[in-house]
């Protein structure tokens, strides 16, 4: 009988251990938010499929705070380029130029895509995190996060309420490659036709 309830006492110890281990939704967004905001630049590819079927595959290159330089070569043309306050989409096979007033001003980036989000961790494990965001007053009601074992973003796929998704994924990424600042800027072509504010951002 010893022996049984010393085991009990052993299993109980192990499985509440093991569960000691796991982080909260709260705690994984945090060490998410330090780990990309401690990244002063990177370059690499990143490639965007959406549920309609489209993809994109292109270069970006990115600047803390918020600065971003996309250029697809899959279909080619289409730039995506950000200060950290504004947001420029052009494709210049339509000649249309979308521009986004960013919330939130200089903060951008990671921050401002995933706030207000009740934070679910529904993987971990030696790969890496999969975190759920949920939110029923968002554009985006759900959006999933799929990390690598540091907190470094790999994929991730916004969901709409109408059954829509949109995914993107990093690879080839290097935090050493030169990045120049002057890119961070947009000049629009004066024959553009210009749309103000077309994500609708929340």
């Amino acid at each position: 009988m010893k022996t049984f309830k010393i085991s009990i006492f052993s299993a109980i110890m192990l499985f509440t251990a093991g569960n000691s281990w796991a982080i909260t939704g709260d705690e994984a967004m945090a060490n998410f938010r330090n780990r990309m905001n401690g990244i002063s630049k990177m370059t690499g590819i990143i490639s965007w499929s959406n549920s309609t079927g489209e993809t994109y595959t292109g270069s970006f290159k990115y600047m803390n705070p918020g600065k971003i330089y996309i250029k697809f070569s899959s279909p080619s043309g289409q730039i995506i380029v950000s200060n950290g306050k504004s947001l420029w989409i052009y494709s210049p096979g339509n000649n249309i130029c979308g521009v986004q007033d960013l919330a939130g001003g200089g903060s951008g980036g990671i921050t401002a895509f995933t706030s207000g989000y009740l934070a679910i961790v529904t993987a971990q494990g030696p790969g890496g995190y999969t975190i759920k965001l949920k939110s029923n007053d968002k554009t985006y009601n759900e959006i999933l996060l799929i990390l690598d074992s540091t907190f470094f973003l790999k994929r991730v796929i916004f969901k709409s309420k109408d059954g829509g998704s949109i995914s993107f994924s990093l690879s080839n990424v290097s935090t050493t490659a030169p990045v120049m600042a002057n890119i961070f800027s947009f000049d629009v072509p004066s024959s553009a036709q210009v749309v103000k504010n077309p994500l609708n951002i929340k």
